[in-house]
């Protein structure tokens, strides 16, 4: 009797084990999905201009990643998640302003599609949308590799009624932000891809 109550506690043991310290789906990106958060770097300015002269300066202010392999839960108890999503984000601010306005969300929902993106900028953001390339062309150099974000795949989220609110935005997967533009027409562009 004590060795099939022991067997018994053991396998209920096991049990819980499996349901609260181990995850039951992992996705994981791969090193071409992850260069979208590993181009840049926390502290990188981009510099930009607009076409009457007017410059302006970002800043990368965080960059978080998401993509373990590990398949125990240490935070089941605080999150009670039993998936992990693979992911990660960049958060960056203009250099006048504290506050991060701006950020490129990527995720990993399933294993055997592509990632997935989302983002936004001073108060215009989009939903998780999946990956579709642009090419754009800025100061004579094209690019190919571009998440466009414009007001058909995005909306303006902030409360406060704004003069000249974004109009769109272009994120590309070597270079980060490359050009963004407002409601008045006025385009800013990336003078310099370092």
């Amino acid at each position: 009797m004590k060795r099939l109550l022991y067997w018994v506690s053991l396998i209920l043991f096991l049990l819980f084990f499996f349901h609260s310290c181990v995850y039951h789906y992992i996705t994981h990106m791969d090193d071409d999905e992850l260069t979208w958060l590993t181009n840049r770097h926390e502290g990188e300015y981009m510099y930009f201009q607009s076409e009457n002269g007017t410059k302006d300066t970002i800043i990368i202010c965080q960059i978080e990643i998401s993509n373990s392999l590990n398949p125990f839960n240490m935070t089941y108890f605080n999150t009670s998640n039993t998936e992990y999503i693979a992911g990660g984000c960049i958060h960056y601010r203009f250099n006048r302003t504290t506050a991060c306005e701006g950020t490129l969300y990527v995720q990993k929902s399933y294993n055997n599609k592509p990632v997935s993106f989302s983002g936004g900028l001073l108060g215009r953001w989009s939903r998780l949308t999946p990956l579709k390339l642009t090419t754009l062309e800025i100061n004579n150099v094209t690019f190919n590799d571009i998440l466009f974000f414009d007001e058909k795949d995005t909306e303006q989220i902030t409360s406060i009624d704004q003069v000249n609110p974004i109009k769109s935005f272009a994120w590309s997967k070597k270079y980060g932000l490359v050009q963004y533009s407002f409601k008045d027409g006025t385009v800013f562009s990336r003078v310099s891809k370092e």
